[in-house]
């Protein structure tokens, strides 16, 4: 009985730990829409982009990163992210 009580509590100890260390899918950022102000070339590389209200976005890429065109400086821009990062730059439909 001893160890049926023993087992059953590590079993609940392991099940917390791990929904304590899985990323928390509401502390990902809002998609940012904006316009491309400069790029790096190569990924790992980064891209600036300013929104509408002027501020700056500082993109990291790398190669989990989802590009949906070869960018230029002044394409508009809608980019995602994780909670591990960019994870899709896409070009805005019709605007180039």
């Amino acid at each position: 009985m001893c160890r049926l009580i023993s087992t059953t509590l590590s079993g609940f100890l392991l099940l917390a730990m791990i929904m304590v260390s899985l990323p928390n899918p509401t502390l990902a950022l809002p998609p940012v829409q904006g316009e491309v102000v400069s790029l790096t070339a190569g990924i790992p590389g980064t891209m600036v982009i300013r929104d509408e209200k002027g501020q700056l976005h500082i993109l990291n890429l790398t190669q989990q990163t989802q590009l949906s065109a070869q960018f230029k400086v002044g394409d508009k821009v809608l980019a995602f992210f994780s909670p591990y990062g960019v994870s899709a730059v896409q070009l805005q439909a019709g605007i180039r």
